[in-house]
């Protein structure tokens, strides 16, 4: 595994962690409140070196092992620190972005940016637009920002819950996908399962019609949940990155 590295980012320490390769710069991107040492991102590392292939793994400001203040994030700022590690890296390289739930909305966000450089994107249960989507806001809750900055939410993933704050919210509007066209032309893959909880699996067929690429595969995981970690889970990800990175080769 590579050593834990920092990037000094805005007044912020970026951690990641960089295995050098062949071939695209492999990049996988975090959901919400979540980091890089996930089972997805594991079996990634394991994968790509196993294979001779560069991987980054990295974690947004404000979570895991990175320097800031979570409450102070949002979907702008976590693209803007992910390009930040992704040209440090690799300043000219070709990058596959993989994106876990938000990750998913961070690649899309991300990828226009990035440009020709970007070789092809896995969404992993793809999460675009999810504060307009997926949380109902309430009287409670608007109490909440207005004192505290922040509200929560009971959730499967962290027994602390999820909070959601007012610098995310505030944000939002200005990085919402769904409203329009997206600005991606380069090779996408879509894998959702469909007893996802969290983000409707219908979400994906919104996203592969409003993207420019003509390259979208779906891969819908009928007992699938929104993890999508299980082995064979896990086997159709690495099945997946395998066409692509090959795609890219040939």
């Amino acid at each position: 595994m590579a050593d834990l590295q920092q990037l000094a980012q805005g007044g912020v320490s970026l951690a990641y962690r960089h295995d050098p390769g062949v071939g695209p710069l492999i990049v996988f991107l975090p959901g919400y409140m979540s980091d890089m040492t996930g089972a997805k991102a594991e079996a990634l590392a394991a994968w790509a070196t196993a294979r001779g292939l560069a991987l980054l793994r990295l974690d947004y400001s404000g979570c895991g092992a990175s320097g800031g203040d979570f409450l102070a994030g949002s979907i702008g700022r976590w693209v803007d620190d992910a390009h930040a590690v992704i040209d440090h890296v690799a300043p000219q390289g070709r990058v596959v972005l993989i994106g876990s739930s938000m990750g998913g909305w961070i690649a899309l966000r991300l990828a226009p940016a990035l440009g020709d450089r970007v070789a092809g994107i896995i969404g992993i249960a793809a999460a675009p637009d999810f504060t307009k989507w997926g949380i109902d806001i309430s009287p409670v809750d608007l109490a909440a920002l207005k004192t505290q900055g922040w509200f929560s939410r009971p959730s499967d993933y962290d027994p602390v819950g999820y909070r959601y704050s007012a610098a995310l919210l505030a944000d939002a509007p200005a990085q919402l996908l769904l409203g329009g066209q997206i600005a991606v032309s380069a090779p996408l893959r879509l894998l959702h399962g469909q007893r996802d909880d969290s983000v409707p699996w219908q979400l994906a067929l919104d996203i592969a019609d409003r993207v420019g690429s003509a390259d979208v595969q779906l891969h819908f995981v009928k007992d699938g949940d929104h993890r999508l970690s299980r082995p064979q889970d896990i086997a159709l990800l690495l099945s997946t990155l395998a066409a692509l990175v090959a795609e890219e080769a040939s």
